[in-house]
C-alpha cells in the first residue's frame, strides 16, 4: 500500500526477461517507467493495463521482436513519451499507437524495420518527435499520393475535387506544393495535417479539351534539430530516419498516350475520363502486352507501373449499373531493361523520384 502513490520507478539495468500482467500491480498512479537494458524478450498482454497515467516508457535497448498490438491500449491516452530503440522489432502492427492522442514523442531506432504500416501514425495529433535511424528500411520514405476526393463527384462547371493521401499517417504537417497543365487549381498545395492520412479538397478545372496532369513535388521535413536527448522536451518537430518524395502524376479529363520513365509511375482518375458514368461505375483494364507495362485499377484509379519495358496498348471499359459500358484505348510505353555486364538484365530502379527531401541515415 505504501507504493500506491509512487509515480517514477527505475528498473533499468536488471535481468528481467519477461513480465506479465499483474507484474505492476497497485502501482496506478505511476508516471515514469524505465526498463532500458534488461534483456527483455517478451512482454505479457496487459502487463501495462495497472497503469492509468503513465506518460513516459522506456523500453531501451532490449531484446523485443515484436509487441501486442493491444499492448499499450489501456491508458493509451496519457502516453506522451514512448521508447522503443535498441530492439529487434522486425514489425509493427498498424494498431499499435492507436487512441495515443497525447504522445509526443517515438524512439524507434536501431531496430529491424524495413518498412512502416498503413495508417501507423494515424491519429497522433500532438505527434512532434520521431526516430527512425539504424533501421534497414531507413530513412523511410512518405510518398503522399494524389487522388479523387472520396465521395466528391465533378461540379457544375467541369471542376473535379482532388486530394493527396500518405498511407502511413502523417507524423508532421504535410504541405505539398502542386502544379498543373491543362487546368487551374483552386490551392498551390494541399496539407496533411499531422496525424491525419487524408488532406484538403482542392478543385481543379479544366482549361481546353485535353487531359489535366497535376503534378506534387514532396513536401519539406521539419527543419534539422539537435539530438534526441536535448529536444525530447521541446516543442518543434524533429524527425529522423525519413524522407519524402513525390507521388505519381494525376491525370484527369481524359487518357492520354503515356511515355513511362524507367521506375516511373502514372495515375489516370477514371471518373473524369468517363464524365457520362456516375455512382456505381466499375472499370476494367486489359493491356496487348501486360509485362511491358503493369496496370491496375484501385478505387477509381488506374495505375501504370513501368515493367520490363516496350509498348502496350491499353484497352479501358467503363460499365453502369444500368449496363451501359464505354471504352477506350491508348498507349502506354517504357524504356526495356538494362542488360548488365554479367548478362543478366536489370532495371534501373533506383533512379531517385523527381523530387525527393529527406535524411540520409
Amino acid at each position: 500500500d505504501g507504493l500506491i502513490e509512487l509515480n517514477s520507478l527505475d528498473l533499468d539495468g536488471n535481468k528481467l526477461r519477461f513480465l506479465e500482467r499483474g507484474a505492476f500491480d497497485g502501482l496506478s498512479a505511476l508516471r515514469w517507467l524505465y526498463l532500458t537494458g534488461n534483456g527483455l524478450t517478451e512482454l505479457g498482454p496487459g502487463v501495462f493495463d495497472d497503469f492509468d497515467k503513465l506518460s513516459i516508457l522506456y523500453l531501451r535497448e532490449n531484446n523485443l521482436k515484436m509487441l501486442d498490438p493491444a499492448l499499450f491500449h489501456h491508458g493509451r491516452s496519457q502516453m506522451f513519451s514512448l521508447h522503443l530503440d535498441g530492439n529487434q522489432l522486425a514489425t509493427l502492427d498498424p494498431d499499435l499507437l492507436r487512441g495515443m492522442i497525447n504522445l509526443k514523442a517515438l524512439n524507434l531506432a536501431s531496430n529491424q524495420l524495413s518498412e512502416l504500416p498503413p495508417g501507423l501514425f494515424e491519429g497522433l495529433h500532438s505527434f512532434s518527435k520521431l526516430n527512425l535511424r539504424g533501421n534497414p528500411g531507413a530513412p523511410f520514405t512518405f510518398a503522399p499520393e494524389l487522388v479523387r476526393h472520396p465521395g466528391a463527384d465533378s461540379a457544375p462547371d467541369g471542376s473535379a475535387q482532388i486530394t493527396a493521401e500518405v498511407a502511413q499517417g502523417a507524423p508532421f504537417n504535410m504541405r505539398i506544393p502542386l502544379s498543373a497543365s491543362g487546368g487551374a487549381l483552386s490551392a498551390g498545395e494541399i496539407l496533411i495535417p499531422r496525424g491525419a492520412v487524408r488532406g484538403m479538397a482542392v478543385s481543379v478545372v479544366p482549361q481546353g479539351q485535353g487531359p489535366v496532369t497535376v503534378l506534387a513535388t514532396a513536401p519539406d521535413l521539419p527543419p534539422p534539430c539537435a539530438d534526441w536527448e536535448i529536444v525530447a522536451a521541446h516543442s518543434e518537430p524533429c524527425m529522423w530516419g525519413l524522407k519524402t518524395s513525390s507521388g505519381a502524376p494525376l491525370i484527369l479529363y481524359g487518357l492520354p498516350d503515356q511515355a513511362l520513365a524507367r521506375g516511373g509511375t502514372v495515375r489516370f482518375d477514371l471518373p473524369s475520363a468517363f464524365p457520362g458514368f456516375g455512382a456505381g461505375t466499375s472499370y476494367r483494364v486489359e493491356s496487348s502486352d501486360p509485362a511491358a507495362v503493369e496496370a491496375t485499377i484501385r478505387a477509381g484509379l488506374l495505375i501504370l507501373s513501368a515493367a520490363s519495358g516496350g509498348e502496350t496498348i491499353l484497352t479501358v471499359t467503363a460499365t453502369s449499373p444500368d449496363g451501359t459500358s464505354e471504352t477506350r484505348r491508348f498507349a502506354a510505353t517504357a524504356p526495356a531493361l538494362l542488360r548488365s555486364r554479367w548478362g543478366g538484365w536489370r532495371s534501373a530502379l533506383l533512379r531517385p523520384p523527381l523530387s525527393e527531401h529527406g535524411d540520409e541515415s
